[in-house]
């Protein structure tokens, strides 16, 4: 291996080079602004006051299998009774919706917002509220966060809320745990939660991170943003 070798630079978003598409689906409360925690990327920035628990969603982006990926920062895993791990894979601006510029937060203060699996879909969840001017950036934390862990139990409180219906008595949302790595986590008629990547979330490189979460069957209604 040559020692003075350098790596390859990643080439920086531009603003120019995002499709009109993703442009169109911004909510009205977000633009598109280069990223103040990653100088190479375009981020989400808060233009007008969002109120904790909003839910963005779903994240777009090609169904593909894990070894088909090539790069892990664009991407969440998903797993489906049929299929198994699939991967949604955003690496493809044209493939992919606003949420594929989420960035990654650096620590626990600057995060704002976390994911959810809801019926085989990711969706951004706020964790507090976003005032304009700020970076929307998302961290798993799992289920030992309080605030997380209260923001489930009203995702929870909500599907049984619903269960007269035949649709969302079968709603479900899986967490995924750390450890179990190739048995599908089961999850009870109602339930809802957050999974984990398989990952250890030790370190916030994003470019050493999958994102990873585990399937659901049906799941309460919920509002797409557009």
């Amino acid at each position: 291996m040559n020692q003075n070798a350098t790596e390859p630079v990643a080439a920086a978003e531009s603003l120019a080079e995002v499709p009109e598409h993703v442009l169109r689906g911004l909510p009205e409360e977000v633009r598109l602004f280069p990223s103040a925690v990653d100088k190479t990327r375009i981020g989400v920035w808060a233009t007008k006051p969002i109120l904790k628990g909003k839910k963005f969603g779903p994240f777009v982006g090609d169904k593909k299998k894990r070894s088909q990926v090539k790069n892990n920062v664009y991407m969440w895993e998903v797993y489906y009774p049929n299929l198994g791990w699939m991967c949604i894979d955003a690496t493809d601006p044209e493939k992919g919706n606003w949420l594929r510029y989420v960035n990654w937060a650096c620590s626990g203060e600057e995060q704002n917002l976390f994911p959810l699996e809801i019926n085989r879909a990711i969706y951004y969840k706020t964790l507090k509220p976003i005032a304009p001017g700020e970076e929307l950036l998302v961290w798993y934390n799992g289920e030992d966060n309080p605030e997380i862990a209260a923001a489930i139990e009203e995702e929870r409180a909500s599907a049984r809320s619903k269960r007269s219906s035949p649709k969302s008595r079968k709603a479900t949302v899986s967490a995924w745990r750390p450890g179990v790595l190739l048995q599908p986590p089961r999850t009870s008629p109602g339930s809802v939660g957050m999974s984990r990547r398989r990952l250890q979330p030790s370190s916030r490189d994003p470019s050493s991170k999958s994102r990873h979460f585990a399937c659901s069957l049906t799941a309460p209604e919920v509002t797409w943003s557009q």
